[in-house]
C-alpha cells in the first residue's frame, strides 16, 4: 500500500489538539493475529485480524497496511503525527492486539526491539544496544504500554516486562465478579486480578484496568456496586480506567445471545447515568483513558456506537457536579476548554493498594487544575532486580507534567512542562521516603527515553531501575 493510501486510513482519526494535549505522542502498534488464552464470549475474532479487534479499526487497518511489521508501523505512524504537526520526541510506545505476552517469547523481545530500532532510524545488534540509542534518539520512548490478562502476568512476564522498559499495563479485568467471568467464559477468577495488581505494583509498573459495565449477568445497580469496591478494596485501587460499555459486535456468542433473547444490552440513556454515577465515585489518583472501545459502528449489532464522554460530563454538570478523575482535571484539557486556571500548589494523598502504601504528590489549583503528579510507593518486597544489592527501596512508579507536548528543552507560555514542576516532585518524593519511612534508596522503572533526565536528577541505571541513594 502506498504511503497515499495509508494516509487516507488517518481519516478515521483526523487531527485533534488533544492528540499530545497530555504530554507526550501515543504511537499504537499492532502485533500480528494470534491465539489468546480466552474464549470470552463477547470478544470479537475475525479472519486475518488481532484477537478483540475488528478489520476497519484504524490500528488494525494501519498494520494490516505495513503486514503487521513493528518497524514498518512506528515509521509509518511518525510520519503521520509529524506531517499533522505532532511532536515526536516524547512517545508512548503503546502494543496492541490480543493477548501479546501468550505469543512465542522469541518473537516478542524481536517485536519490542523492532520498535525502538524504528525510532531509532536504525537497526541495532541487540535490545539492549537498541535501548541505549533511544536514550538520546530524536524519537525517545518515554512510556511503553502493554495489555494483557490477570492470569497472563506472572513473575516471567513482568520480568520481561521490566526489561523492555514497560511503564504502563492495562489489565482485561472487566468486572470483579466469579459468577460473571464464568457465564462470558472470561477463564480466571477475581483472584487473579488482586495477584497481577499486586505482582504489577511491587514491580513499579502502572495498573490500569479495563472496565465493562453490561456483561450478562449484570446490572446496572450491580455494575455501580463493583465500581465502588475496586476503589474501597486495597487489593485493587488501579491507577487508571478503560471504560468498556459491553457491545454487541458481529460474529460474537453474545450476539447469538442477543439474536434470541438471552442478553440485552442497556439503553443508551441507562449507560449515560451509569457512567456518570461511576464517575461521581473515582478518586483523583485515578485517570480514565476512554470511555468507548474503539470499534467501528459497522461491526456494532446491539449496545453503544458512540462516545458518551461529553454526554457524561452533561449529566454531570446539570447536577452541579464534575468528575475529578486525572483527565478531566489535566491543565491542557481544563485549558483548551477555557475554564478558569489558577496558581498550582503541592498536594498530597495516601492511601493503601496491594499491601503497600501509596503516596500520590501533585501540583493543582484551587479549581483542582492537575499540572502534574508523582505516585510513590511503599512496600516491603524489594524489586527482584535489585534485591542483590540494595535494601529499604521507595519506589517511584509515575512522574507526569500535563499540558501540551512540549519538544525537549523548548519551552512555552501556555504549557506547563519543563517548568520544574517534575523537578520539584521528584524532590518531595525523595524526602518523603527518606525522612517518613527510613528509605535508603529510590527507584523508578522509567521509560527508556526518560533515563537522561533521571540522571540529571542523580539516578544511575541498575537492571532497567533507575536508582538513587538517597
Amino acid at each position: 500500500m502506498t504511503l497515499r493510501k495509508s494516509c487516507i486510513i488517518e481519516q478515521y482519526i483526523m487531527k485533534k489538539s488533544t492528540r499530545t494535549i497530555s504530554g507526550v505522542t501515543p504511537i499504537a502498534v499492532m502485533s500480528p493475529p494470534a491465539g489468546c488464552p480466552g474464549k470470552c464470549i463477547y470478544c470479537p475474532d475475525f479472519n486475518n485480524t488481532p484477537r478483540s479487534y475488528t478489520p476497519h479499526s484504524p490500528a488494525v487497518m494501519r498494520a494490516a497496511s505495513r503486514d503487521y511489521d513493528a518497524a514498518e508501523q512506528v515509521d509509518l505512524r511518525l510520519k503521520i503525527l509529524q506531517d499533522m504537526g505532532h511532536p515526536t520526541d516524547k512517545v508512548e510506545l503503546i502494543i496492541m492486539g490480543g493477548t501479546f505476552l501468550a505469543t512465542s517469547i522469541s518473537f516478542q523481545y524481536r517485536f519490542i526491539k523492532d520498535c525502538f530500532d524504528a525510532l531509532n532510524g536504525r537497526v541495532s545488534e541487540s535490545l539492549s544496544e537498541a535501548q541505549g540509542l533511544n536514550e538520546t534518539a530524536q524519537h525517545r520512548a518515554v512510556g511503553l504500554c502493554l495489555e494483557t490478562r490477570p492470569d497472563v502476568c506472572g513473575d516471567a512476564e513482568i520480568e520481561r516486562m521490566v526489561a523492555w522498559g514497560t511503564t504502563r499495563v492495562e489489565l482485561g479485568v472487566q468486572m470483579l465478579d466469579d459468577k460473571i467471568y464464568e457465564i462470558v467464559g472470561r477463564g480466571h477468577d477475581i483472584a487473579a486480578v488482586a495477584d497481577a495488581s499486586r505482582r504489577l505494583r511491587n514491580a513499579g509498573l502502572k495498573v490500569h484496568y479495563h472496565w465493562m459495565p453490561g456483561l450478562p449477568g449484570s446490572t446496572p445497580e450491580h455494575d455501580l456496586e463493583l465500581t465502588q469496591e475496586i476503589f474501597k478494596n486495597p487489593d485493587y485501587r488501579p491507577d487508571g480506567l478503560k471504560l468498556y460499555p459491553t457491545m454487541v459486535v458481529e460474529g460474537t456468542i453474545l450476539e447469538e445471545w442477543h439474536q434470541n433473547g438471552r442478553y440485552q444490552p442497556y439503553s443508551d440513556e441507562t449507560m449515560t447515568g451509569l457512567i456518570a454515577d461511576m464517575k461521581k465515585t473515582i478518586p483523583g489518583y485515578v485517570r480514565i483513558s476512554r470511555v468507548l472501545r474503539d470499534i467501528p459502528a459497522e461491526y456494532v449489532s446491539g449496545g453503544l456506537k458512540n462516545s458518551l464522554r461529553d454526554g457524561v460530563r452533561t449529566r454531570l454538570e446539570e447536577e452541579g457536579l464534575f468528575c475529578r478523575c486525572i483527565r478531566c482535571r489535566e491543565y491542557g484539557h481544563r485549558l483548551k476548554r477555557k475554564l478558569k486556571i489558577g496558581t498550582p500548589g503541592l498536594k498530597r494523598t495516601d492511601y493503601q493498594a496491594s499491601a503497600g502504601h501509596e503516596i500520590f504528590l501533585s501540583f493543582e489549583d484551587e479549581y483542582d487544575t492537575l499540572f502534574g503528579l508523582l505516585r510513590l510507593r511503599i512496600q516491603a518486597e524489594i524489586p527482584k532486580q535489585l534485591a542483590d544489592q540494595y535494601e529499604n527501596v521507595a519506589l517511584i512508579r509515575e512522574l507526569h507534567v500535563y499540558g501540551s507536548e512540549l519538544a525537549i528543552g523548548d519551552r512555552n507560555d501556555e504549557s506547563v512542562q519543563h517548568r520544574g514542576y517534575g523537578r520539584r516532585l521528584l524532590s518531595e518524593a525523595e524526602q518523603i521516603a527518606r525522612e517518613e519511612y527510613g528509605a535508603q534508596y529510590a527507584a523508578i522503572l522509567s521509560g527508556v527515553g526518560a533515563r537522561s533526565y533521571y540522571r540529571e536528577q542523580g539516578y544511575t541505571l541498575h537492571s532497567s531501575y533507575m536508582v538513587k541513594t538517597l
